[in-house]
């Protein structure tokens, strides 16, 4: 392979699409020859999408109708200076007005004057096979003339890159739309490609009445036209108005399913890897289709007219005008077509979320191991810190990986550092041998004042205790470094963490990053596999207390903790208490109501719904006592919060609402039963505190929990009966009442 430094890609062919589907040859060739440096010349708009692109560095732009005027400026003999400044490979999928010439012209003039040979690809479409995609030809070409290598070339996508500002200003713009996000792109550039607007019409509708989505109309070149398009579908149908490509990109990029004719939005979602059905006319989808998993539907097959190794050749391109009975052979695409194929997206996506969630996901990334001498001296290690700073249900999610510490290190002592509510934990995990509480500054959310003596407090604390090591669990979004520095500061020598920074002398052991989305109790076990600790259990798991205060509970009952300490995640109380009644009456079972002292003045109107169902133990229970009603209850309903990761622990079958705050891949139960009920939003996950939104997340009716605690309850007496306990009778958990197959 040529040693190549400086790649002109000229693309003027004049359309939005035709930037996208010269991506991967872009791409390919940059990553093919790394140290080069990449500019393309084309045309706005369709250059907006490779201004933020890292492979390519220079964006170039021709006025439209000025093609062979722009590449003979930019390839003008004073451009010829030095060798330093001349391009080593030009590659053009644009032949037309002479711009071949121009390039040949180049080349020459740089190998005569400068000895400099250039290489130049001119033409990007021979001799193409009748059902190959150009983009697709343009790879198979260049790696032919041997200037990519096969290892680089990815024929299913074409990636556009977005900044994060660009997709959370879009976030914020779409603000809670509910899922799934469906864009219909009504418009095209030319009328022969464009699909009857009483179809789009009546696929909005339907999708609204059986997906329950939120129909976006971007704004086309007719604004009349696109409002009342979103008029005659009503419901949550909106306009996307218009504004840059980018913005448009990113609003794109957060749909679930794009609806487009053969266009350049069509080709902007799939290369956002946005599922797309794209609707072909007159030009054929063998040649311009997207690749799978996306889907193409095309209309008039049969029409005499086609030429598919070229439809530019065909009657209708140059008219504008289909010589037949119809408008546009598009007619020819029924709604219900259009309709099977969404339904073949919409119906596999919540699998594939779901899918996602399973623990064996989270661990597809190999977890690195740390050097010999680094794994040697952790296994000699006698007095280690262990460092989580959040909240109860973060300590509790560490309980898999205290086990393992204990077992692979059954000698050593073990100390838990905690903030002073995650503490509280200490009884429910046997590991640790002793809590050290402490707030600190760096997790407090600006609410303690400025004192430097506090911290040297801390770091003196810490270095009277002489510890060894220190392990420091976080979460995804937080940094292990303020600990580090202040376990460096106090003379602790072994210091382990994962950090998404450059690594620094905070740490001495600094566990490459894994993926936000791996679940939190995988992401503190890979601390440990890095230093070649095994892990024989990654569930959660607590020492369960005894109920021995006397609370005169029944046999049976339902346990409801409604409460968390952040806005954004509460599902309405009186809600909550609406379905715990109705599982009540029901079961024939009471509701214990939990929870803190503080949530006492909140919690009248959910008590006089529960009425006699309701055994009120609000402010009367320890930590470990909320833990041993958690275990013997039958059934548990709570948000997501410490009262979740409870259940999880216990085994005891959990119905949780779930708000759009977090990924639900990060926190979820993973090993016990359970439901997490939330409606999908746009501005998930907002990680926010309190909602703007009137918590549309959590917009679930009671009918919908009580369903939920219904199907838990059966799937737990199929159990036992599977273990064959409880054969006498049919369903030992449900009221003899209530039917044995209760459906919604």
């Amino acid at each position: 392979m040529p040693n190549i430094q400086r790649i002109l890609f000229v693309e003027l062919l004049g359309g939005i699409g035709d930037v996208v589907i010269a991506l991967p040859a872009i791409h390919a060739l940059a990553r093919s020859h790394p140290h080069a440096h990449v500019t393309v010349l084309t045309f706005a708009p369709g250059g907006e999408l490779l201004t933020a692109d890292p492979l390519i560095h220079q964006v170039i732009y021709a006025a439209k109708g000025q093609a062979r005027r722009a590449i003979e400026q930019l390839l003008a003999p004073e451009s010829l200076a030095g060798t330093q400044n001349l391009f080593d490979l030009i590659v053009s999928d644009t032949n037309y007005d002479g711009i071949t010439d121009v390039i040949q012209t180049y080349c020459t003039i740089a190998y005569e004057v400068f000895h400099h040979p250039v290489v130049a690809i001119t033409n990007l479409w021979r001799s193409p096979p009748p059902d190959e995609r150009v983009g697709d030809r343009f790879l198979t070409l260049l790696e032919n003339d041997k200037l990519i290598i096969s290892e680089v070339i990815d024929r299913t996508k074409a990636d556009i890159h977005l900044t994060s500002t660009e997709r959370i200003a879009v976030q914020q713009a779409l603000g809670a739309l509910y899922r799934p996000l469906v864009v219909l792109c009504i418009d095209a550039g030319m009328p022969i490609k464009q699909w009857p607007i009483e179809h789009f019409i009546i696929v909005g509708r339907a999708l609204q009445q059986h997906y329950g989505a939120t129909v976006i109309i971007p704004e086309g070149a007719d604004f009349n036209q696109t409002e009342q398009v979103v008029q005659a579908i009503g419901g949550t149908a909106q306009v996307w108005s218009r504004g840059s490509l980018r913005q448009f990109a990113a609003m794109l990029a957060a749909a679930d399913l794009m609806i487009a004719a053969d266009t350049g939005p069509a080709r902007i979602a799939a290369a956002l890897q946005v599922p797309t059905i794209t609707l072909f006319g007159p030009s054929w989808h063998g040649r311009y289709g997207q690749p799978d998993p996306h889907i193409n539907v095309q209309g008039g097959l049969t029409c005499s007219e086609r030429v598919i190794h070229n439809f530019t050749e065909q009657q209708c391109w140059y008219s504008g005008e289909c010589p037949f009975a119809w408008r546009t052979c598009l007619e020819d695409i029924s709604p219900d077509r259009v309709l099977k194929a969404a339904a073949a997206v919409l119906q596999r996506q919540p699998q594939a979320q779901e899918k996602a969630t399973q623990p064996e996901d989270c661990l597809s990334q190999t977890v690195p191991i740390a050097t010999p001498a680094s794994v040697a001296a952790w296994k000699t290690v006698q007095n280690v810190l262990i460092m989580r700073l959040d909240n109860i249900g973060d300590v509790l999610m560490t309980s898999p990986a205290l086990r393992a510490l204990r077992q692979n290190l059954p000698h050593t002592k073990l100390t838990l550092m905690a903030s002073p509510a995650g503490a509280l934990t200490a009884p429910l995990l046997p590991w640790i041998d002793e809590v050290l509480p402490w707030r600190v500054v760096w997790q407090d959310l600006g609410r303690l004042p400025f004192d430097p003596d506090r911290e040297w407090s801390l770091i003196k604390t810490l270095t009277d205790r002489q510890f060894d090591a220190a392990i420091i669990f976080t979460s995804f979004s937080q940094s292990p470094h303020p600990a580090g520095f202040i376990c460096a500061l106090a003379g602790i020598p072994l210091r382990l963490g994962e950090s998404k920074e450059q690594d620094t002398q905070t740490l001495t052991d600094a566990v490459p990053t894994a993926p936000d989305s791996i679940h939190q109790v995988d992401r503190n076990l890979r601390l440990l596999e890095f230093i070649d600790f095994s892990i024989v259990d990654r569930r959660l798991t607590l020492q369960i207390p005894s109920l021995f205060r006397s609370f005169s509970l029944p046999d049976r009952y339902l346990l409801l903790n409604p409460w968390t300490t952040c806005q954004s995640r509460n599902y309405n109380p009186q809600r909550f208490a609406m379905a715990a009644q109705q599982l009540s009456q029901k079961t024939g079972w009471p509701t214990v109501v939990t929870g803190m002292e503080k949530d006492r003045e909140r919690a009248a109107p959910l008590l006089s719904i529960l009425g006699n169902w309701a055994i009120d133990l609000i402010g009367a229970t320890t930590l470990s006592d909320l833990v041993a009603l958690i275990a013997n209850a039958q059934l548990v309903l709570t948000n997501n919060t410490s009262t979740m990761h409870i259940a999880d622990a216990t085994q005891t079958p959990s119905v949780v609402l779930f708000a759009g705050t977090e990924q639900e891949q990060q926190w979820r139960p993973r090993h016990s039963q359970s439901r997490l009920l939330r409606r999908p939003t746009v501005c998930s996950p907002c990680y926010a505190f309190s909602c703007p939104y009137d918590l549309q997340c959590l917009d679930i009716t009671p009918e919908t929990v009580v369903a939920a605690g219904l199907d838990l309850l059966q799937e737990a007496a199929m159990e036992v009966m599977g273990r064959g306990h409880g054969v006498e009778m049919k369903n030992p958990l449900i009221h003899p009442s209530v039917p044995s197959c209760v459906k919604f």
